[in-house]
């Protein structure tokens, strides 16, 4: 194993790679470049095409997060963004396919379809109950590499996934849960939860990242908001109620992010006490109530302790994953690379595993 592969991993949390391996080409996340699949079970919810209490929406989205896509949608439809179910957050930086759902009786069909440069959205079907979480299944992901060398970089990329399959990998969660550009979102959690609104307004308003784009950087400088969609937000917002506003249009993201770095450290801590098999296992988010004997160490680093995080979700999670149905191809000067992931396994950790510092900012 080898440690701090890639320069965000320091800041996100990651630390150990399974394989000093790595591919010697670059490789940045793109719409172009890189694909996702949302793999839904349909069936078990009564899918048809005629009629159900929800209806079931397909979403195609290239180079837009998952939160400005659904504020879209919820104007076009003309139904609150709290009416507009979804399974999880895609990434921004990729070409992606994902439902989303709306009860039939607060949807106009003919609202639909909507057609847009950065996002389409079409009526596929109904199901005849509310969608669960135990109906997704997944992601499917598709991996395009371009190189001079095709045959010779897919030699090695099987090499690596190989190791990849014997061993596993840490369960990390990957770098957008934090943030590729302003890689902050787990403190402006800890903030949130710690009640510090002054390091939270400094931290989310003003704080400068080198990796940010010059343009929205000098914004802040110059305290104009205006084209940035969640501090306008906060600044907007009546006095005492800003904290809450971002809160409420990020659904919980940034407190989920700081549970996530967390579990990162989490992992750091067992596989330097007790090597990376002890991650056979599930491990508990640190809102659990018990988890304090594995985030003891932690909590003291971070000066925060479990009556802070209690309200945070309890979940358990495995300590390693591997990808599944891999197929790879070479076409040409391009290699292809496909898996699929379970539920709440991260592409970026397989990425970061393959290209290490090779692996760009998108």
């Amino acid at each position: 194993m080898i440690v701090y592969p890639h320069p965000l991993d320091y800041v996100s949390g990651l630390k150990y790679a399974v394989t000093s391996k790595k591919l010697p080409v670059e490789y940045k996340p793109s719409p172009e470049t890189f694909h996702v699949l949302e793999l839904v079970d349909l069936g078990s919810a009564g899918f048809n095409t005629k009629r159900g209490e929800y209806a079931v929406l397909k979403l195609w989205k290239r180079g837009i997060d998952t939160f400005k896509a659904l504020e879209t949608i919820s104007k076009k439809l003309d139904v609150p963004v709290s009416n507009i179910l979804f399974y999880g957050i895609k990434d921004k930086y990729a070409c992606t396919e994902s439902y989303v759902f709306v009860k039939s009786r607060l949807l106009d069909l003919g609202r639909l379809p909507i057609s847009m440069n950065n996002l389409q959205l079409e009526l596929v079907g109904f199901t005849r109950i509310k969608p669960t979480r135990k109906m997704f299944k997944g992601n499917k992901f598709k991996v395009i590499i371009d190189v001079n060398k095709a045959t010779e970089v897919k030699a090695l990329l099987e090499e690596i996934i190989g190791v990849i399959l014997e061993t596993g990998l840490p369960a990390y969660y990957g770098y957008q849960r934090f943030g590729w550009r302003r890689y902050n979102s787990h403190l402006l959690g800890k903030y949130i939860l710690l009640k510090r609104e002054d390091l939270f307004a400094e931290e989310f308003l003003q704080t400068p990242y080198l990796t940010e784009d010059f343009e929205n950087t000098a914004k802040r400088v110059l305290g104009k908001y205006e084209d940035l969609l969640y501090e306008y937000t906060y600044v907007g917002a009546t006095l005492g109620g800003a904290l809450e506003a971002v809160v409420k249009k990020v659904h919980n993201i940034l407190l989920d992010a700081y549970s996530s770095y967390l579990f990162n450290l989490l992992i750091n801590t067992l596989v330097e006490k007790q090597g990376l098999n002890t991650l056979y296992r599930d491990l508990p988010m640190p809102g659990c109530p018990g988890s304090q004997g594995y985030y003891e160490g932690i909590f003291r680093v971070e000066g925060v302790n479990w009556n802070v995080l209690r309200n945070l979700d309890c979940s358990h999670r495995r300590g390693l994953f591997k990808p599944l149905n891999i197929v790879l191809e070479c076409r040409d000067s391009i290699v292809v690379y496909e898996f699929t992931l379970e539920p709440g396994m991260y592409a970026t950790v397989v990425l970061r595993e393959l290209f290490k510092d090779n692996l760009l900012l998108p």
